[in-house]
């Protein structure tokens, strides 16, 4: 069976988009990731009562926003108020790409929105620490965490997360190109890849695989690179033990 593909997989909301579940995935040494541990998310700034409720009824207990200042701003997660969980703005991009410029110019689009990755995890690694350590250092073990389209920052922390939990290269990069599957609005088919800024639009599973490939050599992996941020050895494995059974 297709572990991404399994029926637990995407949550049931009406008011929101790419709402999915990170359980059920095999690790390399035989465990497996936990159902309504960690659920990852598109906006939801237009969860309905009744979706804010199935949330709280499935576990989640904090709720980490990805986003930057202006985009909550513009369209507040209807968390951030909420008695019912512990909320928390980690802005991964800040101000620090606002003038990005990807210097694999010819490149796919695929290798283009890697580069972007890989000078995120870089650039904004404390941000990263801070993400970890939010999850780590908390005492409940329900946590939902989002960005816009639940693509981009929201996958390179599920991906960080598996990685983390043991889950195979494979799999990581399945459940990050799985994000096709589940947004209404997929990118125009008919669109040049060359016009710009077409690349941010992708999620295929070898632009993970390059990220987790950036991460192996620079860091040797997902756990040295988070090390070497200065998330101890401790946090990691409480990480690793809220994922895993």
């Amino acid at each position: 069976m297709d572990e991404t593909r399994h029926p637990k997989r995407g949550l049931e909301l009406e008011s929101a988009e790419n709402v999915r579940d990170l359980g059920g995935y095999s690790t390399v040494d035989g465990a497996t990731t936990q159902w309504g541990r960690f659920v990852r998310s598109g906006d939801m700034d237009h969860l309905t009562q009744a979706d804010q409720q199935k949330l709280v009824a499935y576990g989640i207990r904090t709720v980490i926003d990805l986003r930057m200042a202006w985009e909550i701003e513009a369209a507040p997660n209807v968390f951030s108020q909420s008695s019912q969980v512990t909320f928390y703005n980690h802005d991964f991009w800040g101000d620090r790409f606002d003038t990005y410029r990807s210097t694999s110019r010819g490149a796919p689009p695929e290798v283009k929105l890697a580069d972007l990755y890989c000078s995120g995890l870089v650039k904004s690694g404390f941000i990263m620490a801070d993400i970890m350590s939010t999850i780590a250092d908390s005492t409940e073990s329900g946590f939902a965490f989002q960005c816009r389209s639940g693509k981009d920052r929201t996958g390179l922390v599920a991906a960080l997360l598996l990685a983390v939990a043991g889950v195979p290269d494979d799999t990581i990069c399945a459940d990050y190109a799985l994000t096709s599957s589940f947004l209404n609005s997929a990118p125009d088919s008919d669109a040049d890849p060359q016009q710009p800024g077409y690349y941010l639009k992708g999620c295929a599973a070898e632009t993970m695989a390059l990220t987790l490939g950036f991460l192996e050599q620079k860091y040797s992996g997902a756990e040295g690179y988070l090390r070497q941020l200065d998330v101890s050895a401790r946090q990691i494995l409480r990480i690793r033990e809220k994922l895993r059974d």
